[in-house]
């Protein structure tokens, strides 16, 4: 998707991105900010929460145990959706052509320093990002209270990056739907239901889990809710 595609998806929304121009400038960029603030945010309700568990054949307390761990804060700040910006995904979608010219947002090794603390930060790389290349910009950043990696939106239903962040900034509801989906579509469901936790932790976090003790997390957050 290039910039001009992305203003016409705004001016769908009845959002005013400015003239349909393929420029980014500071209308296109309020206009997707704002995009990604105005969802309903409803909360999760029980019917959601049991229809995933049947749907995946687990107990609720290991949907909740998933979003306990990656909903640390909350599935939602000041309206949007909680992100997190991965700079080494971003350059390498992007071919590490922007490693040089823009060192904040794409490096080709993972890097802590690169990563800010607060929201408005790791919007404001997501923003800038969008504005040098739309789909790499979308697809770098995880969304909401399962913090699913934009990249992959097609197994999350969604038919471009920019749609599926779009759909995680409306409701908790959303959000568990692609994780539903992601767990379905990446063969991840077994390794739920028998609650092999580093086995799931891979295919969910990626094989660098062990580093943060990813899997350990999950069983202890798991033992939490069921001694709830």
């Amino acid at each position: 998707m290039d910039v001009a595609t992305l203003q016409r998806r705004l001016m769908d929304l009845d959002l005013d991105p400015g003239p349909n121009d393929g420029i980014w400038g500071p209308k296109t960029r309020a206009a997707v900010l704002r995009a990604l603030t105005d969802g309903p945010d409803y909360k999760l309700t029980a019917a959601d929460l049991n229809g995933a568990a049947t749907r995946l054949g687990i107990d609720v307390a290991k949907v909740w145990t998933v979003w306990d761990v990656e909903a640390a804060a909350s599935p939602f700040i000041d309206g949007r959706p909680t992100i997190l910006f991965e700079p080494h995904r971003f350059s390498r979608a992007t071919g590490h052509r922007f490693d040089k010219s823009h060192p904040a947002l794409s490096s080709r090794a993972w890097n802590k320093k690169l990563y800010p603390g607060s929201q408005n930060g790791r919007w404001d790389q997501l923003l800038n990002a969008v504005g040098l290349d739309v789909d790499a910009g979308f697809a770098s950043a995880s969304y909401g209270g399962f913090q699913i990696l934009g990249e992959n939106y097609e197994v999350c239903g969604s038919i471009s990056p920019w749609a599926f962040a779009w759909k995680q900034a409306q409701t908790e509801g959303d959000q568990l739907e692609a994780f539903v989906l992601f767990v379905e579509g990446n063969g991840l469901k077994r390794a739920l239901q028998r609650g092999d936790w580093a086995a799931f932790a891979k295919g969910y976090n990626g094989t660098a889990y062990r580093v943060n003790r990813y899997d350990e997390r999950l069983a202890a957050a798991y033992a939490r809710r069921r001694a709830a």
